[in-house]
């Protein structure tokens, strides 16, 4: 149990060194899966401390950030694998908190955004990083669509500002996908409605020193929607050479999808009337993209405190997209290309049992390319080149067994050039870009035992949001979209009342000066906002035969103190934020042979605009359900998705007063089901 200490004294112990006491020995040197180096060792705490939850098999999480107090949740590979996602951000959807964005545009299809963000248009939210890749566009929007389910080992989303190890885009957090890379060979074959036609396999060996790693997916489709043909094909390769103290590993993605039709935004009354139609506007509306990747990671260990990681990649995103919006007078060509190449650098050191240091340097450089042209106005034509650096210092204590805290400075510097004039709907901008900003940002994260059972936890830190894309340009001597500045913390409670029920909740703000949100190209200032709310989630084993899991968030997202060019949108509600979000489960294992599992996913209606008028949208309760035969040589599946065929829609206002001719509506997929076999050998 915890001794009660004064404030004073539990302070001065936070922020006195610990009496240095050297390991006299260190846990063997394990080249090929390290312990995360934001770990306690098991041998100074009593109490493992930390913020974690984990949906799924807890054996399968190979990397976890243990080291952040807040809102960390993973998603293991057994709750990943059964789904069938023609978008791979759709995996996101039991995580608490976390909003999807349907658009049902081809190629540009799902977002998703967290902690009261929006994932309408281009505005970035959070990092994603892909095996400690960046994995974001030059705009900030995600790509996964490269992964397929069989392919990923685990799943996390961290909501809040106190993570030293990302700068860029993770203005709310950061979602860390781990590929797989351990030995098995698994080949997984599907069918499904719409003529929904997948296969996904995985093959995983360890010879002496050498492993590779390879995973295949492929999936095309008609779509609920008429005028919706999406096909996909994923491809990678991993080598990994393990030496005496150290290891060198090659890793190579390609991805590409193709929508050679795509339904379109619809009027409310064509949504209501045909949710399976395509929009009149859509007819000719299709689009195609490509991802390539080649990445190097070097891990050195000097001993058993010291050790050095190295990465170092290449990649690129190519999207070519024709559209035509709801009034627009014709279609319009879309082009994206995004070259980015960069170096992340990690050092741990373990000073003693109490004490530890982390410090890291990362550097992304990005060079762009967009063109969009409509009948015979060029509506944007920009070719430059942007970068952006960071390096951070992290120091940990665990003075007591039931008491860990880490602090951490972490500052980013940012730059752009252009390598040509900037066009924006035929007018050519001055072409005076965001050049050194520096933003400097404070980490602060606390774990405390209040018992053997229940640990509280609490975090602060600063991050920021950055222009991007003809946002970075001033525009012709207007006023220069700035970056916007967040400080957030949050305050919770982890629990677990026994050994088959464990709850987390917690409480957060996050505020922001000079917030800005981008429509399509198209930029609003906000101002000064503020966004808090509240997280709450729960997993409880009845039995050997029943399991629950569950989890809630509900969200406040309001404008404060406007920008000067939009005075009325003071005091309103931000964009596109549900007011809740919820998520519930249930596993039934009768027997070793059969898994049954229900999942209900909820969500509240959110304001369109930033004047909040034109009405609330976006709401909707799904029930999927999935059930597992284990055979003798794998298993057979069936996923059922929307069970009880609910109509739900994304709703989206190019403008931001509600009128007609501007709002949006997409509906989502109704009834749908998918049959699979899975051969394990």
């Amino acid at each position: 149990m915890m001794h009660k200490k004064t404030i004073a004294s539990l302070l001065a112990m936070m922020v006195l060194p610990a009496t240095q006491v050297y390991a006299e020995d260190a846990i063997a040197l394990k080249k090929t899966n390290k312990s995360n180096a934001n770990q306690t060792d098991e041998t100074a705490v009593s109490v493992e401390l930390d913020s974690v939850v984990v949906l799924g098999k807890k054996e399968q999480v190979t990397t976890t950030d243990k080291g952040l107090a807040g809102s960390v949740d993973v998603i293991t590979r057994e709750e990943l694998e059964y789904e069938h996602v023609t978008d791979t951000l759709e995996l996101f959807s039991k995580t608490p908190g976390v909003v999807l964005s349907r658009y049902s545009q081809g190629i540009v299809n799902t977002e998703v955004s967290i902690r009261g963000f929006s994932g309408d248009g281009e505005t970035p939210n959070a990092k994603v990083l892909v095996d400690g890749i960046p994995s974001n566009l030059f705009s900030g929007l995600s790509e996964l669509d490269y992964l397929f389910p069989t392919n990923i080992q685990s799943a996390q989303v961290f909501k809040g500002t106190s993570d030293a190890t990302t700068g860029l885009f993770a203005t709310a957090g950061n979602y860390k996908i781990e590929t797989r890379k351990d030995v098995g060979k698994q080949l997984q074959f599907g069918y499904g409605s719409f003529q929904t036609r997948e296969m996904q396999g995985y093959y995983g060996e360890k010879q002496g020193n050498f492993t590779q790693n390879y995973a295949i997916g492929y999936r095309k489709g008609n779509g609920f929607r008429d005028h919706t043909v999406n096909e996909k094909i994923a491809l990678s390769g991993r080598w990994q050479m393990d030496f005496e103290q150290s290891s060198l590993a090659l890793s190579a993605k390609y991805g590409k999808y193709n929508s050679p039709e795509a339904p379109g935004f619809m009027s409310k009354q064509q949504a209501r009337d045909d949710r399976r139609g395509v929009a009149p506007n859509a007819l000719n509306d299709s689009g195609e993209k490509e991802f390539k990747h080649l990445s190097l990671h070097y891990d050195y260990f000097f001993n058993n405190d010291v050790d050095l990681s190295l990465k170092t990649y290449w990649q690129n995103f190519d999207r070519e997209r024709s559209v035509r919006f709801i009034g627009s007078p014709g279609v319009e060509n879309r082009q994206d290309d995004q070259t980015s190449t960069g170096l992340i650098a990690k050092l741990n050191w373990k000073i003693n049992p109490q004490w530890s240091f982390e410090t890291g340097y990362d550097i992304e450089h990005q060079e762009v390319s967009e063109f969009r042209q409509r009948l015979t106005t060029i509506r944007r034509d920009a070719e430059y080149d942007f970068t952006a650096q960071g390096v951070y210092a992290k120091v940990e204590n665990t003075p007591l067994d039931w008491l860990r805290w880490n602090m951490a400075y972490r500052v980013d510097r940012l730059s752009s050039a252009p390598k040509n004039r900037f066009v924006n709907n035929g007018t050519t901008l001055v072409t005076t870009l965001l050049d050194d900003q520096t933003i400097v940002q404070p980490k602060f994260n606390v774990f405390a035992n209040l018992s053997e059972q229940q640990t509280l936890f609490a975090n602060a830190g600063r991050s920021f949001q950055t222009p991007t894309g003809t946002d970075l340009n001033t525009r012709g001597g207007t006023v220069p979209v700035d970056v916007a500045i967040n400080d957030g913390w949050e305050i919770g409670l982890k629990s677990a009342w026994h050994t088959d029920l464990n709850t987390r909740f917690s409480y957060w703000q996050q505020k922001a000066d000079d917030e800005f949100i981008n429509i399509d190209g198209t930029r609003r200032l906000l101002g000064a906002t503020r966004r808090q709310g509240v997280d709450a989630s729960f997993d409880y084993k009845l039995n050997d035969a029943f399991s629950f899991w569950g989890n809630v968030s509900r969200v406040y997202a309001k404008i404060e103190e406007s920008n000067a060019q939009n005075p009325e949108f003071r005091g309103n509600n931000i964009r596109s934020i549900p007011s809740y979000t919820a998520s519930l489960g249930l596993q039934f294992v009768p027997n070793a042979d059969w898994i049954a599992r229900i999942h209900i996913d909820s969500q509240g209606d959110y304001y369109i605009n930033e004047s909040n008028r034109g009405g609330k949208y976006g709401g909707y309760t799904l029930t999927n359900a999935n059930i597992d035969y284990k055979t003798s040589w794998g298993r057979v599946s069936l996923l059922a998705n929307n069970i009880f065929d609910r109509y739900y829609e994304y709703v989206f206002d190019f403008n931001s007063n509600g009128s007609a001719g501007g709002v949006n509506f997409a509906p989502g997929a109704g009834r749908n089901f998918m049959l699979t076999a899975t051969l394990d050998y």
